[in-house]
């Protein structure tokens, strides 16, 4: 069976956007060298952004499969893609999960997770899998994202946890959100690689396990690659690879969710993986930043937005 399959899935999750949807699947059917099924995750969307995608594939003639809970594909299955259907908006983490365990079932070698909201260059995938191909131990790999309403400047080139657990800040090294430049190729090492834009080689999935469900939006990628570490495999940023990110597109619209998902899956991520140490000066510095809060309040520049 194994061998009848393509070796690489894409998991696509999306939410009440099918705009953005619609124009990310059109970049990766443009994809080239690279076999591949995509499995596109509804997160339960209202039934109007459903329609719309599953209208542009049949306009489109883009063969594609709805997946039952225990979906094993034929050998001579030749669709390009598969459709889940969440019950509920279960949020990043526990939302791809099914696209995972139906990637799993299906023994693919390798497994990406491509969000919505991102435009995929022509052959990054086949790139970032034949990186994955000549180094064994390379549990994840990441391209370099770039913002997509500012595509010079860095989004994401890698990961540093060091003290930023302690400190409550993002987790993120030092050239990210600078201009991109020449000095910024190669394969180099990561703490994490980024959620939004990654490829999986499935035997380390298995070993480490799926998307933490605690982690409903934000901090589950950073998780999850603590694990496929914990199990042994390295993590990569391929720089020479770029993706293009419309960032945060769920939560923009609503920038007191943004700071509020933030606070919370930082203090779920130092709980779940936090030494000792990052525990006590991570929850004290988040007591004091309440303190601080509170105090603010009361001037009228800011009580607005604390609230």
């Amino acid at each position: 069976m194994k061998k009848a399959l393509n070796h690489l899935a894409v998991v696509v999750l999306f939410w009440n956007d099918s705009e953005k949807t619609i124009k990310c699947l059109k970049s990766l059917f443009k994809q080239k060298k690279q076999k591949f099924n995509i499995v596109l995750v509804d997160n339960n969307s209202d039934q109007i952004y459903s329609k719309k995608i599953l209208d542009w594939l049949k306009n489109k003639k883009i063969d594609y499969g709805k997946v039952t809970k225990n979906s094993i594909l034929k050998k001579n299955n030749k669709k390009k893609l598969f459709y889940i259907k969440n019950r509920i908006n279960f949020g990043c983490g526990l939302g791809h999960n099914p696209g995972y365990i139906f990637c799993l079932k299906n023994n693919y070698d390798y497994i990406a997770r491509i969000d919505n909201d991102m435009i995929v260059p022509n052959d990054v995938l086949f790139q970032l899998v034949q990186r994955l191909k000549k180094n064994k131990f390379i549990a994840a790999i990441s391209p370099k994202v770039m913002f997509a309403d500012n595509p010079k400047i860095i989004w994401f080139g890698g990961t540093k946890i060091g003290n930023n657990l302690k400190l409550q800040r993002e987790c993120s090294n030092h050239i990210c959100k600078k201009q991109d430049s020449k000095k910024f190729r190669g394969l180099i090492k990561t703490d994490a690689v980024v959620g939004c834009a990654s490829v999986m080689r499935t035997e380390f999935l298995k070993i480490a396990g799926l998307s933490d469900p605690d982690f409903f939006y934000g901090e589950e990628d950073i998780e999850l690659s603590y694990r496929l570490k914990k199990n042994g495999g390295r993590l990569y940023v391929d720089l020479n690879q770029k993706i293009y990110h419309s960032v945060s597109y769920t939560v923009n619209n609503n920038w007191a969710k943004t700071i509020y998902y933030n606070y919370k899956y930082r203090l779920v991520l130092i709980k779940k993986i936090g030494s000792v140490a990052d525990k006590i000066f991570g929850y004290s510095i988040f007591i004091l930043k309440l303190f601080i809060m509170f105090f603010l309040s009361f001037r009228k520049k800011y009580s607005s937005r604390i609230i």
